[in-house]
């Protein structure tokens, strides 16, 4: 059922294509109700037993890198009698996935995708300026942004990869399309110095968080076709 229904979501052989993208880990039976999370760990599993959550949708699986977390997190889940759900590939590239509900949440329409499909960009109604935009992601992510660059310039259109955006080639690519604001959720020296180089502006905010409005939009449509309560977020640390 659950297969079924996230092959509708990104289609079959997308999944099979890419089966160390995405999973299923099903230990309850009956599962009634759902909340979501980008990240999933410990403490993710106590929320949703706190809240009467069954099945937990994330982005993030416990990684194999994440050594003694991820067994941790395993081994709660079949302790707790939870099923998981996550999609990261997969959510990345949606048309309803990570990138594109941030842009689409802060009034952008679409205007592109990059061949990898991770990368989009979007266009406000008007041109904007910088702190205007930025004060419109920090009331929706309901928090500051980590870094910035200031460029000094208005803002129509907006590159963005949620998540883990930090090449330079993502930016280099995108100022093809005429940017004005680089927007992702992390970064490192080499991003900040090229944005400042073409006097670009940037907003890094939480890698969590530029994620969530993606993964809540796939949550709620897991919800949906399969019928469960829905019981909202978990909670996901600001890093």
């Amino acid at each position: 059922m659950i297969r079924d229904v996230l092959d509708d979501l990104f289609s079959k052989k997308f999944l099979d294509d890419h089966l160390d993208e995405w999973g299923i880990v099903e230990h309850c039976d009956h599962p009634t109700s759902l909340g979501y999370s980008t990240t999933i760990t410990p403490r993710t599993i106590y929320e949703a037993v706190d809240r009467s959550v069954d099945v937990i949708v994330t982005h993030h699986d416990a990684w194999k890198f994440m050594f003694e977390q991820r067994d941790e997190v395993c081994g709660l889940l079949q302790d707790k009698g939870l099923t998981h759900i996550w999609a990261h590939l997969p959510l990345d590239l949606a048309d309803f996935g990570t990138s594109s509900t941030l842009l689409t949440k802060i009034g952008c329409h679409h205007v592109y995708k990059s061949s990898e499909g991770e990368a989009r960009i979007g266009e406000l109604p008007a041109p904007t300026n910088f702190q205007s935009v930025c004060s419109t992601l920090n009331s929706l992510l309901q928090e500051q942004p980590r870094s910035i660059y200031d460029a000094n310039r208005t803002v129509q259109r907006i590159g963005c990869v949620t998540g883990a955006g930090i090449y330079t080639s993502y930016i280099r690519d995108a100022m093809s399309h005429d940017i004005d604001m680089y927007l992702t959720g992390e970064t490192n020296l080499y991003l900040l110095e090229y944005a400042r180089h073409h006097e670009l502006n940037v907003a890094v905010y939480s890698h969590n968080y530029t994620e969530l409005p993606g993964v809540e939009m796939f949550a709620y449509r897991l919800c949906s076709s399969l019928k469960l309560e829905m019981k909202g977020h978990l909670g996901d640390a600001h890093f």
